[in-house]
């Protein structure tokens, strides 16, 4: 994931997607059905649907999937159901090029960071940069935080370039929420970074199995805790990358 208000881009070390269903991807969709061996084939009027089992592993309530096909076997729609039968995802497929070409360096970090920089000048004066700050203004709280759990502590720590808050919340579901301030890159680096890309409201966060950090609005966010579930981790980070703020 390339950042350049940062001058980064975080590399993930997972083998997501492979191990994850994805409604855009054809790939993923065709896994699905090889390898659900109960999944269900229905002839409509307008060509086909395909029910089958998903896996989500960050959202267990997502449950199955109908992959809707046209005569000819092109993909039109895939609707995700949870345990009611209600879509909670709905992709539409208007147009698919199965031969798609790519240039050589279409994929190359270098090519990217690159084109960003012509965009970027390109744009200058018409959008608002990214300034570095090394203080915490204002705290942010999440908005929601598991029932018998409350704020029990507030730590500030200075950094040599910035601030740290440590907000530690005890109860029934104990959690350790850190924000602190990022730099910006004198040169561009890559970050690796352990876990799983999952879509905030205004960034990509990564997801392990008992956290989840992110970056946004010059401010790192950490949540760990070893009493949560996945599910209830991002709720948290949700209800705090949900709260508008201002550089």
């Amino acid at each position: 994931m390339v950042t350049p208000s940062l001058n980064k881009s975080f590399k993930f070390q997972s083998d997501w997607p492979n191990n994850n269903s994805q409604v855009y991807l054809l790939d993923s969709l065709l896994k699905d059905i090889k390898n659900d061996e109960e999944r269900v084939f229905e002839e409509v009027s307008d060509g086909y649907i395909i029910t089958t089992k998903v896996t989500y592993p960050n959202n267990t309530n997502l449950v199955k999937q109908k992959i809707t096909l046209d005569k000819d076997l092109n993909f039109k729609t895939v609707e995700v159901l949870d345990s009611n039968d209600i879509p909670q995802m709905i992709m539409q497929f208007n147009s698919i090029d199965l031969k798609a070409n790519f240039d050589d360096n279409f994929f190359d970090l270098d090519s990217i960071i690159e084109q960003i920089d012509m965009d970027e000048n390109n744009n200058s004066g018409t959008e608002e940069e990214t300034e570095e700050s090394n203080v915490i203004d204002d705290i942010i709280y999440p908005l929601y935080i598991p029932t018998g759990t409350s704020l029990v502590d507030k730590e500030k720590v200075a950094k040599t370039d910035g601030e740290r808050i440590i907000l530690t919340f005890d109860g029934e579901k104990p959690f350790l929420l850190v924000e602190e301030t990022v730099s910006i890159e004198d040169e561009f680096s890559v970050i690796p970074t352990y876990g799983e890309p999952f879509l905030l409201a205004d960034t990509v966060g990564a997801l392990s199995s008992n956290s989840i950090t992110w970056v946004s609005n010059g401010i790192e966010y950490y949540i760990v805790s070893d009493a949560m579930s996945q599910i209830e981790l991002i709720e948290i980070a949700n209800s705090i990358s949900a709260i508008p703020t201002m550089k």
